[in-house]
């Protein structure tokens, strides 16, 4: 994938050195876009509108990564809603409105007049002021002023004044709603000319919205490195072409596993039980999330560890929330959707509990980015997953047989502490080793396909299991059978999460 950078206001090109360093971009092609009127075409009036964005889709690679800052990245954003050659945006300190417009936050009308007054009859005088706007309220402020005013141009062309004119009347609220291409919108949570709060009204389908602590205006300047760890993200999460199963596959299994899924489910149970046993001994959420609810085990613990809490029983498969209804009707209310866009409100989940369900998620940024926008500020998250690992007899032995995919791919852990880090979840994690035992590979295969956690892969061996495949699968497994039988090993990571509460790391490994 290529990429392409657009400055803001006020700068040149020089803006994206030290993110492109922290990016260590590696193959394709890298263009860095210069706006009319700036850096080498200080020359250049500033064009209509549609002429500019005309010229910029022209410079655009094809299959491009698009970023923009400030004035640049609501450009990026009327182009990756217009040119076929962006495949995702991410804008970084853009408003949907630069100006105040009904209920969205902006800048103030008149003192955005002002400031362009100020631009037109002293601009040098003006410029610098608006370095010390770029700068305020950011961790890295004097050093991060020093540069910007270093920057500044000798002579401040008219054709400024002209493009501040049009980033005040770029309207992209109704666009960013609708965006055709994944979007990644970072903004500075102490930023004084795009305030924070706009981010609540920029999430949309297919959008991630992160705030980064202790930065101002210029984030990409002053925290290079947590910027291209966020780009780095999302763009691994990208395509979804690249998970290895489908989601409508996973409802369907756990769907037809809903009957046979309690009589199976004793490490679940277990885990589940564990996992409610982390919570603190004073927690008492008046609204709980239960994702990944499946047949209503976790909300019946809940229900009896928080008999007053209102319980949002959530999972994929319709017909193990129907059976959860039947069967444990503890919830207050069920909800069949995707852990990876939640249908909930912002703020509005005091607790999220998630025991063994989100392993079927690959795209961790996204999820994350979920949980982080329903969780209350004073909320808390608790949740298991599996690593690595898990399984890992049973793949071991099925690669004798064939080079199909037979166990599902768990993501490391690396990969869970990096998504909660960067939507801003302080975090604490554990790792635990279970190890179950079976009297024969018929008896795990079936456990498993009652559980609905047999293999959905793309990479899966098609048809019935033959007398010749399972006989090799039995002898390798065989070769691994212990006093106790024949071992499956599951690694569990447990997660226990709070928003920008400054929860200290706890890195810890038990052995079961």
């Amino acid at each position: 994938m290529n990429l392409a950078l657009i400055h803001g206001w006020g700068s040149d090109v020089r803006c994206w050195q030290p993110l492109l360093q922290a990016l260590e971009v590696v193959g394709g092609q890298v263009v860095n876009i210069e706006l009319p009127g700036f850096g080498a075409r200080a020359a250049e009036p500033w064009p209509e509108t549609g002429d500019l964005l005309a010229q910029l889709d022209a410079q655009l690679p094809e299959d491009c990564l698009l970023l923009g800052w400030s004035l640049g990245g609501m450009l990026a954003a009327r182009l990756a809603a217009t040119s076929g050659k962006v495949r995702a945006l991410v804008s970084i300190a853009a408003n949907g409105s630069f100006v105040v417009r009904d209920d969205w936050p902006g800048m103030d009308e008149d003192v955005f007049a002002e400031f362009c007054r100020a631009q037109r009859e002293m601009p040098e005088k003006n410029l610098s002021r608006f370095a010390g706007l770029q700068a305020r309220g950011d961790g890295q402020m004097r050093a991060l002023l020093k540069t910007l005013k270093r920057w500044q141009p000798v002579s401040i062309p008219q054709s400024w004044y002209t493009a501040l004119a049009c980033l005040g009347e770029l309207d992209n609220r109704a666009l960013l709603q609708q965006l055709p291409v994944p979007a990644l919108h970072i903004l500075g949570c102490k930023d004084a000319l795009v305030p924070a709060a706009a981010a609540k009204k920029m999430h949309a389908p297919g959008a991630q919205v992160t705030v980064i602590a202790e930065s101002g205006h210029c984030p990409h300047l002053s925290q290079p490195e947590a910027v291209a760890r966020l780009i780095r993200s999302f763009v691994s999460s990208l395509d979804a072409a690249t998970a290895p199963l489908e989601k409508s596959s996973v409802a369907r299994a756990f769907g037809r596993a809903a009957q046979s899924y309690d009589a199976a489910a004793h490490l679940q149970r277990a885990v589940c039980r564990g996992l409610l046993g982390r919570a603190a001994e004073n927690s008492s959420p008046k609204r709980i999330l239960d994702l990944g609810s499946g047949t209503g085990y976790g909300s019946e613990l809940l229900r009896k560890r928080f008999p007053e809490a209102e319980i949002i029983a959530l999972d994929i498969a319709p017909q193990m929330l129907g059976y959860a209804r039947e069967q444990r009707p503890v919830a207050d209310a069920y909800v069949a959707a995707d852990a990876e866009h939640l249908p909930l409100a912002d703020g509005c989940i005091d607790l999220v509990f998630s025991s063994f369900a989100l392993q079927w998620c690959y795209q961790l940024p996204q999820l994350f980015a979920e949980i982080r926008r329903v969780l209350a500020p004073a909320g808390d998250a608790l949740i298991s997953t599996l690593l690595p690992g898990t399984l890992q007899e049973l793949e071991t032995s099925w690669k004798v047989v064939d080079d199909a995919v037979h166990v599902n791919r768990f993501l490391p852990e690396s990969d869970w502490r990096s998504a909660c880090a960067d939507n801003q979840l302080g975090i604490r994690a554990a790792v635990e080793q279970r190890v179950l035992h079976f009297n024969d590979v018929r008896t795990l295969m079936r456990e498993l396909k009652s559980i609905g956690a047999h293999n959905v892969n793309h990479g899966a061996g098609k048809g019935l299991l033959s007398r010749a495949k399972l006989r090799k699968l039995t002898e390798a497994y065989e070769r691994q059978r212990s006093g106790a039988g024949l071992p499956a090993t599951y690694q569990v990571l447990y997660l226990e999460l709070a928003p920008r509460r400054g929860v200290s790391e706890l890195d810890a490994a038990a052995s079961g």
